[in-house]
């Protein structure tokens, strides 16, 4: 697990790469239910949203799906740690192990 730390911790001062993590003191939230990815391409072209599951992913494209999974970025930001926190939160867990 330290070695995965590690690569986060390293991850997050890259310029493009935001590293945030929801405590669980955030309780229930709606980035449970399974992971997502909001796909945005250079040239204007239009957002995709990758949703993975169980039974194998997903592209939506329809404008409504879009700005339902960009909400819920913005809401699972809002309830992560800042970025700082989280570094300081990534470097006190590689001490302990």
């Amino acid at each position: 697990m330290r070695d995965q730390l590690t690569h986060l911790a390293r991850q997050a001062q890259r310029p493009h790469i935001t590293v945030q993590v929801i405590p669980f003191s955030a309780g229930a939230h709606s980035g449970m239910p399974g992971s997502f990815i909001v796909l945005k391409f250079d040239g204007g072209g239009p957002d995709v949203i990758h949703v993975d599951s169980m039974a194998g992913g997903l592209f939506l494209e329809k404008k409504a799906d879009i700005r339902h999974y960009k909400d819920k970025c913005q809401h699972l930001r809002a309830i992560s740690l800042s970025p700082v926190d989280t570094a300081a939160l990534i470097a006190s867990l590689r001490e302990d192990r």
